[in-house]
């Protein structure tokens, strides 16, 4: 009875702070996994899944006005960032999403941050890393060096592909450069969507990172300011209205498809 009461209790608990003017926080710090847990879970990681189921309560909670996440991040997996990304942007659907960036949303942070209304940054923030990696470590030379001889038997001929006790064949490395061109595609026309600039825009930057001034300069940010000052305006520009809560001014209009 007590492990089911200390159970439930735990499920009543929010995973965000709510703000007395009912602007719920939303963490979004340390290397992003499509998913962790236990331990890992509360040692500098944080999940997509985790993150949407966040966000997706955030914005069906009656007692939750607006949204404001806070990215402190300098990116990670690829798997479930997108996925993330979208519910982020559903959420906007319903109420305000704001993203504070507090220091870092680069890479798979940013395109958390850039699925936001808006995103402010402060001033010695960055933005930006919009590319994708990938890393093969050929130790053949070390197993050698070590006497280690390994030998594989498999079926199928991709089956092998990017062994690291190998060195990667050109095949194999022509399907990750593949997969890694189709991620950056994605990447670029989800970024380019969401904060209203060409693909080629979001291509020109080369993966840089900017900060502060400069990323809003560049597109890829709204703001300059501290988190503390975003929860304060975005608290200033809730208002209550007759059943329910609207923005006191416009929130920037749905970007347009971006360019080919």
């Amino acid at each position: 009875a007590a492990d089911i009461a200390l159970m439930a209790e735990h499920r009543s608990r929010k995973p965000y702070a709510v703000s007395s003017a009912g602007i719920a926080v939303i963490e979004a710090s340390g290397s992003l996994v499509n998913r962790a847990s236990g331990m890992d879970a509360q040692s500098g990681l944080t999940s997509y899944e985790q993150l949407g189921n966040e966000v997706l309560d955030a914005a069906t909670d009656p007692q939750v006005r607006g949204i404001l996440l806070r990215v402190d991040s300098y990116g990670g997996e690829a798997n479930g960032a997108w996925d993330a990304a979208d519910l982020i942007a559903q959420a906007a659907q319903l109420k305000p999403v704001w993203a504070s960036v507090d220091d870092f949303a680069l890479s798979g942070g940013y395109l958390l941050a850039s699925a936001a209304d808006r995103v402010w940054v402060t001033r010695t923030g960055a933005v930006g890393s919009i590319g994708v990696i990938a890393m093969h470590l050929d130790q053949s030379g070390f197993d050698a060096a070590h006497g280690l001889k390994y030998t594989t038997v498999f079926a199928g001929d991709r089956k092998n592909d990017l062994n690291s006790h190998e060195p990667p064949s050109e095949e194999a490395l022509d399907v990750l450069a593949a997969e890694v061109h189709r991620l950056y595609g994605m990447f670029v026309g989800a970024v380019a969507a969401r904060r209203g600039l060409s693909a080629q825009a979001v291509r020109n930057t080369e993966a840089g990172i900017f900060h502060g001034a400069d990323a809003v300069a560049r597109g890829l940010a709204d703001r300059v300011g501290t988190f503390r000052e975003a929860l304060a305006e975005m608290s200033a520009q809730l208002q209550p209205t007759t059943g329910g809560f609207k923005m006191s001014d416009t929130l920037p209009a749905a970007a347009a498809p971006p360019e080919s």
